[in-house]
């Protein structure tokens, strides 16, 4: 077809493209930000959370003590990791093109022009030929093409369109040329109706990030109301003055906040994502990190993610003796003009050959199924589909062709007629000669890295939009457990397809709704799903799962509503990926146990202090200097351990199964010696010294069951951050406010120490004894 003698050649006049602009039918897309920045500056600046410490802050300015007032760069630290992280995220999705092609063929007063596809306008004519990306939907206007859907509908197979036909943009061009007439510009485009609904994607709530949602949700109850009662106790009550009521208050708030947590936990996920960065894993939400490390289902789009979206020819069967299969092919090839698929993996298997002289060409197409070649001394030989090249008087050649198709394979028939094809259009006197066994390409890593997802109990689903017994015999030779058993998505209804989830492992014909509802399925039987995905028919799916993972080569809609990047398509990237997720999780559950311990006894202390004593006895500046030693430094650099354990348990459970007891102790015994040195008349400096040194030993109690020193790194931390500790208490008695002890403290600090250990073994027994009836009584009327 000569691209320009046609009556579609002309296109859009100068003026005519004027006015469609003027009128706004252009196809440009607006990148939209206001769902991204305002939403981070939100819920990072203007938090009840950071509200409470800022205020905190400038009440201990107003007393002076300005050294107090360490704990607000905490605060300041957690806002600023929350916004670089996120804005780095956003910004560098944003680097990822919508498009991989970033000009169209149009034309324009009867020339062909080469424009961005920001400037086409409705009613353009464009030219596509193979190899192409539609830019735009657009309608056949004159010739035929071969279009590969699969990024939009998952089908590899490639689709016949000719005239009046549409195209959606996103797809790929694999054969043939034609004029096309754009039909929708912009945000009308099938593609960026999709983008639309991603971009709209509401974030996920994480178990983490719901757990700590929950502690501040009750501190935030009852903050308040304890601390007014706890300032006018001190002052009006017990008599203390202003600055040291303020600045007790200030310290019961500080502690009863859990900053520390937030701090860690930003920090903890954001050197995460530094480190998948690194691995060009992209982490567009951090606390994904969170979900990713509980997977216990993951679910696998073939094409692109087990397999590299290409084909191999697998094996060469002859039918014809003594033919020469490869020079037949190697002519065949050097002539035709295709590019799909199967084309490609001919060529990459066999040399091609101009040993034959050539009279006619006849390219594949979908509706013929198959392509030929008239050579002008041997005649045509055909490739294509076995069941139309061959009639019924081949009955074993259609019988082994089914059997080979049974077996996963595509098969490919070549075959010879003495005939001219360009003048007898008649399939007639056709011989075989033999068959072509393709297969998709299998990533070399792929079978690793489902051992590696079978060894940690993972289960592995693979939900594709093929026909189901290709997809098993793929999932064979990646030796996945199930691959045999498989299911035909299109034959069942809701009903069955609930109950097939929890049955099977290969799913084949799957619609891009069937493929959502699956993975909510899953999440009903209690699983925690992962998806990954590259194409528009994963999106829904995508955006349900508790973990999404795109394909950076795929549409800008499946990165847009995912979690995670595979930034170079590395499947081989997911056992590291997850490896980091839970050593994440478990260190921030080590960790989160220690910080949460302030918490609790803070909430405690409180409320002994106002039932009984006098003035609370820390300072802000006292917590500061016991969290950075004991809670702060160690466990940020402990948090670089590996630990790749599964993980088990609630994250909230386990956090305060590990700190109730050491914060019951630490309260028990503080409240004696602020009682107890009251009543022997010690000074507040003397009981704030006794408080620090019983809550410190404490502290190192959880510390050896927590982080028990089993190698010299841990060790080595352990010692430093406890010679520090000591080193401040000598050396800042006046920074921190801290005084001389009696005989009779000394005596009564020495008995609380050694009961401590105690104390805390009792308390862990008692808690394990009635969780353990809890459960019970729960299992009982679960029965009844």
């Amino acid at each position: 077809m000569s691209r320009i003698e046609t009556k579609h050649a002309r296109g859009l006049t100068a003026a005519e493209v004027k006015a469609r602009v003027q009128s706004g039918a252009v196809n440009k897309t607006k990148k939209d930000y206001s769902n991204t920045y305002p939403k981070i500056i939100f819920t990072n600046i203007f938090t009840f959370f950071n509200l409470i410490n800022t205020l905190l802050f400038f009440l201990v300015c107003l007393t002076g003590s300005y050294q107090n007032g360490l704990f607000v760069f905490v605060v300041f630290s957690n806002v600023v990791i929350n916004l670089f992280q996120e804005i780095r995220s956003k910004r560098t999705l944003d680097q990822l093109a919508l498009l991989k092609v970033a000009k169209a063929n149009v034309y324009r007063d009867g020339r062909l022009e080469t424009l961005p596809i920001e400037k086409l306008v409705l009613d353009d004519h464009i030219f596509l030929k193979s190899g192409d990306q539609v830019p735009t939907d657009a309608k056949i206007r004159e010739g035929a093409l071969e279009v590969n859907e699969s990024l939009l509908t998952g089908e590899v197979d490639s689709i016949y369109k000719q005239t009046e036909d549409e195209l959606f943009s996103g797809s790929f061009i694999t054969s043939g040329e034609a004029i096309c007439q754009v039909i929708h510009v912009g945000g009308d485009n099938y593609i960026e109706k999709i983008n639309k609904e991603a971009k709209s994607s509401k974030r996920q709530t994480y178990l983490i990030q719901g757990s700590l949602n929950k502690i501040i949700r009750w501190i935030s109850l009852i903050l308040v109301p304890l601390c007014t009662l706890l300032f006018v106790k001190q002052y009006l009550f017990s008599n203390a003055p202003l600055n040291t009521a303020i600045l007790r208050t200030v310290a019961a708030a500080v502690g009863m906040f859990p900053e520390g947590l937030f701090l860690l936990t930003s920090v903890t996920l954001t050197i995460s994502a530094v480190y998948l960065a690194r691995r060009k894993v992209l982490v567009q939400e951090l606390n994904c990190i969170d979900a990713l490390a509980r997977v216990d289902v993951i679910c696998l789009d073939k094409t692109g993610t087990i397999t590299e979206g290409k084909m191999t020819v697998e094996k060469v069967v002859p039918i014809a003796p003594k033919i020469d299969l490869s020079e037949i092919t190697g002519n065949l090839l050097a002539h035709l003009p295709d590019q799909n698929p199967t084309a490609r993996a001919l060529r990459e298997h066999f040399e091609t050959a101009t040993t034959f002289d050539v009279q006619h060409v006849t390219p594949f197409s979908s509706d013929r199924k198959f392509s030929c070649v008239t050579f002008a001394a041997q005649g045509t030989y055909f490739i294509g589909a076995t069941s139309i090249l061959l009639s019924a008087g081949h009955p074993d050649i259609l019988q082994q062709d089914r059997a080979f198709a049974k077996a996963g394979y595509r098969v490919i028939l070549l075959a010879h007629s003495p005939l001219s094809y360009e003048t007898d259009h008649t399939l007639t006197d056709i011989r075989p000669l033999g068959f072509f066994l393709l297969s998709d390409t299998i990533r070399a890593d792929a079978e690793t890295t489902l051992d590696y997802f079978r060894s940690q109990g993972i289960d592995c689903k693979v939900i594709s939009g093929d026909d189901p017994v290709t997809v098993s015999q793929i999932a064979k030779k990646v030796n996945l457990p199930g691959a045999s058993a498989y299911i035909d998505v299109s034959t069942l209804t809701a009903t069955e397809l609930k109950e097939a989830v929890g049955k099977y492992q290969i799913f084949g014909r799957v619609t891009p709704q069937q493929k959502k509802e699956m993975v909510l399925y899953l999440k009903e039987l209690g699983h925690t799903v992962a998806m990954t995905g590259d194409g528009v028919n994963d999106v829904l799916a995508l955006k349900e799962s508790d973990c999404s993972i795109a394909m950076a080569s795929g549409v800008d809609a499946a990165r847009q509503v995912s979690n995670l990047v595979l930034l170079e398509n590395q499947f081989a990237a997911l056992p590291s990926v997850m490896d980091e997720g839970r050593r994440v999780i478990n260190n921030i559950t080590r960790s989160g146990s220690l910080v949460l311990v302030q918490v609790l006894f803070s909430i405690i202390i409180t409320i002994g202090t106002l039932l009984s004593g006098t003035t609370y006895p820390f300072e802000p500046i006292q917590l500061t200097m016991i969290n950075a030693c004991f809670v702060g430094i160690p466990t940020f650099l402990l948090n670089f351990e590996p630990d790749f354990k599964r993980i088990k348990g609630d994250f909230m459970t386990t956090i305060f199964q590990n700190a109730l007891p050491t914060a019951i102790t630490i309260s028990i015994g503080t409240l004696l010696i602020i009682n107890i040195g009251h009543w022997f008349n010690s000074s507040t400096q003397a009981l704030s010294i006794m408080s620090i040194i019983f809550t410190a030993w404490n502290y190192r109690l959880l510390q050896r069951k927590v982080y028990p020193p089993i190698n010299k790194y841990r060790t080595t931390i352990f010692f430093c951050t406890q010679f520090f500790y000591f080193v401040a208490l000598i050396i800042g008695q006046n920074l921190f406010n801290l005084g001389n002890t009696t005989y009779i403290n000394l005596v009564l600090l020495i008995a609380l120490l050694n009961y401590a250990t105690y104390a805390q073994r009792f308390i862990e027994r008692w808690m394990k004894h009635l969780v353990r009836r809890y459960v019970n009584m729960r299992s009982l009327q679960k029965l009844s």
